[in-house]
């Protein structure tokens, strides 16, 4: 996404359910063989047996993901994190920058596949490559994508519905070590057109959005008004894009140097000249906003949705402010203080009626992704781990910390905490301790029957057993905040037996 620099010279509860163990004492018969209806007795001096019964929590449910909030992941596979991290992060939607057909979607999490383009370059051998830096493009233009068509088609019928991104920051040429989606702007509207029609014919209710690009200066405005207008001659109609779709960062316009570079097809030398501090000045993301918000405005889009694939703070937090020695401007409370809960109350809160999205009450933005969900990749100098990057929600494990929360990541779960669901898609998530209500106790000690309940039991301790049915496909359990409580399906109670001495 941008050239890695080292900075200076700068290259840049509770479980679903527990098993409670019981020792008991002397049943007369075996307990594989009976029933939860049957009456055990107990008979002084008999065997003993271990029982395990389960032990259902108070009304737990995992934490309902929100729509709009969203996260990148770059380094594991999503399922080989903690439940409860993740669950506890919200998330309603990520990407991977891939299109994968199995893709998971986790405790509600929707996955959006995006299919990746780039343009045939001509190196130095004649030959054609898709990296080259400062290779001339091939002539006569030509592209290539991934995944290929036929498994495009086969994903997109075998999960209808999906929201589909076209390209990952089209406009960002090659670096030393490095690469994005580069590809003209009078290309990409032809690689767009035919992706689009692919997954069309395969899906029709599937929604597409256009590949973001690294942020919506003047410069990058320039790139996307020229693949809206070469659509527009090339095949006689309006770009047709579903969403809308752009990036947020903050980085330094310039040919050659650390940052986003100049946009593939510009002879422009230079653009925005921001500073490395202005990394995580959100002020300045939320101007691009605006722009992009006017720019759809301009082009008869403003009642199209935007969304964010990717946004966030790069500089990594091990960097010193050379003009103020001692200082590390990138620390996670910095990070958090500046850019990170300043979106979240943006995206959520600003409204304007002239440019924003009518159908989602005038937000200009409405969802997020943020950079990233794990990606802690980076290096050794001497003893000392250096990230690439910010941002991680997560440590994958496979960097210098264990894995888990980062410090941001705790910070992201602070705030989501309490906000209510809001838009979201229904999802299964079955009731903690449904399951088939014939369940068979394995094993009790004086189970009263199914229509006996005792009062008392001597020196032991009465337990509640209420088995409930298992919610419908498609319920609403775990996003509603005050949820019709599920049915009972049978009550039983038994005792148990009195602490040894």
């Amino acid at each position: 996404m941008f050239r890695r620099v080292r900075v200076l010279i700068l290259i840049i509860v509770g479980a679903a359910a527990f098993m409670l163990a019981i020792r008991l004492g002397g049943v007369s018969s075996s307990y594989a063989s009976m029933s939860n209806s049957d009456l055990i007795q107990t008979t002084p001096g008999g065997p003993t047996y271990d029982v395990y019964l389960p032990l259902v929590m108070k009304d737990y449910r995992a934490p309902a993901p929100l729509w709009r909030f969203g996260a990148a992941k770059a380094r594991r596979p999503i399922l080989e994190y903690a439940q409860s991290d993740v669950s506890g992060l919200r998330l309603g939607w990520y990407v991977d920058w891939t299109a994968t057909s199995d893709a998971p979607e986790p405790y509600g999490i929707e996955y959006v596949p995006m299919v990746r383009v780039k343009q045939w370059k001509k190196d130095q051998e004649e030959n054609m490559t898709t990296y080259c830096v400062g290779c001339p493009y091939w002539d006569p233009p030509a592209y290539t994508f991934s995944p290929v068509q036929s498994q495009i088609e086969a994903m997109a019928a075998a999960r209808p519905g999906m929201l589909w991104v076209i390209g990952n920051e089209i406009e960002r040429i090659d670096w030393p070590g490095g690469r994005q989606d580069e590809i003209t702007p009078e290309l990409y509207a032809v690689a767009y057109h035919d992706i689009y029609n692919i997954i069309k014919t395969a899906d029709p209710t599937a929604q597409v959005a256009i590949g973001g690009v690294i942020q919506a200066t003047p410069l990058r405005l320039v790139y996307l008004t020229t693949v809206w207008d070469t659509y527009l001659s090339t095949y006689s109609t309006n770009m047709p894009v579903d969403v809308w779709n752009v990036h947020a960062f903050v980085l330094q316009e310039e040919r050659g140097s650390w940052g986003a570079d100049i946009p593939a097809g510009s002879s422009a030398t230079s653009g925005e000249p921001y500073g490395i501090l202005d990394n995580k000045d959100f002020s300045i993301a939320a101007g691009h906003v605006v722009a992009m918000r006017t720019w759809l405005k301009d082009r008869g889009q403003q009642d199209k949705p935007l969304i964010i694939t990717e946004y966030g703070v790069n500089m990594p937090d091990w960097f010193e402010d050379p003009e103020n020695p001692g200082t590390f401007p990138f620390v996670p409370q910095e990070v958090r203080d500046s850019f990170m809960y300043p979106s979240f109350d943006y995206f959520l809160n600003h409204t304007d009626a002239n440019l924003g999205y009518p159908s989602d009450g005038n937000r200009l933005v409405q969802r997020w992704n943020w950079w990233s969900l794990d990606d802690d990749s980076g290096y050794y100098d001497g003893d000392d781990y250096l990230q690439y990057f910010n941002g991680n929600l997560l440590y994958s494990g496979l960097g210098d910390n264990p894995q888990g929360l980062s410090q941001l990541g705790n910070y992201w779960m602070q705030y989501v905490q309490s906000l209510a669901p809001g838009a979201s898609p229904p999802y299964y998530l079955p009731a903690i301790g449904s399951g088939d209500p014939t369940l068979k106790l394995g094993a009790a000690t004086a189970v009263q029957g199914q229509d006996e309940h005792p009062t008392s039991c001597e020196n032991g301790m009465i337990i509640r057993l209420i088995f409930i049915d298992p919610s419908p496909p498609g319920s609403s359990i775990g996003m509603d905040p005050n949820p019709t409580p599920p049915p009972v399906a049978r009550e039983s109670t038994i005792c148990l037996p009195p602490p040894s001495k």
